[in-house]
């Protein structure tokens, strides 16, 4: 029996941006309006108890939580001091806990830098590349842009002492528009070195904001200069992925690669559901009438709908099922699949650009026989260290 290693915590509901493309508020679901806005004591105590429980049941020595939202830093530094204090001391007593965060950095000032660093905590920071590209979609409710507020979060995690030790990654979203010279160089200049980007999260009846095939040449260009980079140091984790597919490992995500990776959501009101981005859908979706209340966390796997999403590979389409990089591309990410007509039954609504992105890092690795050693010595050597 597969068990939940993967919880996405929504500690708080609401957000303090409201950017374009978001999946939360601005797409099929609507369904954060019929939450609390945020987590009570009752609900955090009897999550942590039947997560305790879940990790004694499957005997794991490790569990990852996303303390997400909405944006979680709303819930305020006391809060959140005394959920994750509580969370160690209750899971943490019998498993490690690998906690992150997930921030726009609206709010992240030296205090969160040093609360992270006493808890352990690692932080990811929402970037979309330049100025301009990120202004027009990551905007306040009152729709001016958040860049400099941004880059300003992004230089206090880097000149803090304890900075390097709490950062994660710069996650942006994926926006052809933005030329990948421009995105590689402004990802430089914050001076971290670790970056990744999701596909925006849509399905057949949302369509992303862009055109789907211009994604194409972006993808490989971005991919191209990350390669040429040839600096083990410099990571850009959908590639990195990629790469390790086509080798024979697996990936980190369930984004790619069909892995089975143990993932659930635990709304404010204790809801237990799916993959979040099944708000992308249609409404209420992501709803299994589940709950920490009345359920225990691997009651969840029964369900079809959250089992699938967790292993995206065993529920293809005839079209991925007879597809050449296959073992890769995993059929995309499960929600990216979904249709009014057919369900899950398609491939995903980004089928066209990770076939050629996939099809064009395979041709390079074979093409580069030197740039595929350094890959896995510099792979080796993060292992062993």
């Amino acid at each position: 029996m597969v068990a939940f290693t993967n919880f996405v915590v929504k500690v708080h509901e609401l957000c303090n941006i409201n950017c374009t493309y978001c999946y939360m508020y601005n797409l099929k679901d609507q369904s954060y309006l019929l939450r609390p806005k945020k987590m009570s004591l009752k609900t955090r105590d009897k999550f942590f108890a039947k997560l305790a429980a879940h990790v004694e049941q499957h005997t794991l020595q490790d569990i990852v939580v996303f303390m997400h939202g909405g944006e979680p830093l709303l819930v305020g530094k006391s809060y959140f001091q005394d959920w994750v204090a509580e969370l160690r001391r209750t899971v943490g007593a019998i498993c490690n806990v690998i906690v992150i965060v997930q921030t726009n950095g609206m709010l992240l000032d030296d205090e969160w830098i040093e609360i992270f660093h006493r808890f352990g905590i690692r932080a990811g920071i929402s970037l979309d590349g330049p100025k301009r590209f990120h202004d027009e979609h990551r905007i306040t409710r009152r729709g001016k842009g958040t860049f400099d507020k941004v880059m300003s979060a992004l230089e206090c995690l880097r000149d803090h002492p304890l900075g390097e030790s709490v950062f994660g990654s710069i996650l942006t979203v994926a926006n052809p528009e933005v030329p990948p010279r421009e995105l590689w160089d402004t990802w430089l200049s914050t001076g971290f070195s670790r970056f990744d980007f999701n596909l925006p999260h849509c399905s057949y009846e949302s369509p992303p904001f862009f055109e789907i095939d211009s994604l194409t040449p972006w993808l490989i260009e971005l991919f191209d200069i990350w390669w040429a980079k040839d600096d083990p140091s410099v990571d850009v984790r959908f590639f990195r992925n990629i790469v390790h597919l086509i080798l024979g490992a697996r990936s980190s995500t369930d984004y790619i690669g069909g892995t089975q990776v143990g993932i659930v959501v635990i709304e404010t009101d204790g809801s237990i559901q799916g993959t979040d981005a099944l708000r992308a859908c249609e409404h209420g979706l992501t709803n299994v009438n589940m709950d920490v209340f009345n359920h225990e966390i691997q009651d969840a796997m029964a369900i079809p709908l959250v089992r699938d999403c967790n292993h995206g590979a065993a529920a293809l389409c005839e079209t991925c099922k007879s597809c050449d990089v296959r073992e890769v591309c995993g059929g995309g990410y499960f929600p990216h699949r979904y249709s009014r007509t057919n369900r899950f039954d398609n491939p995903s609504v980004y089928c066209r650009p990770l076939y050629a992105i996939i099809s064009h890092i395979r041709n390079r690795i074979l093409s580069d026989s030197n740039g595929l050693f350094d890959f896995v010595d510099s792979e080796r050597r993060e292992l062993v260290n």
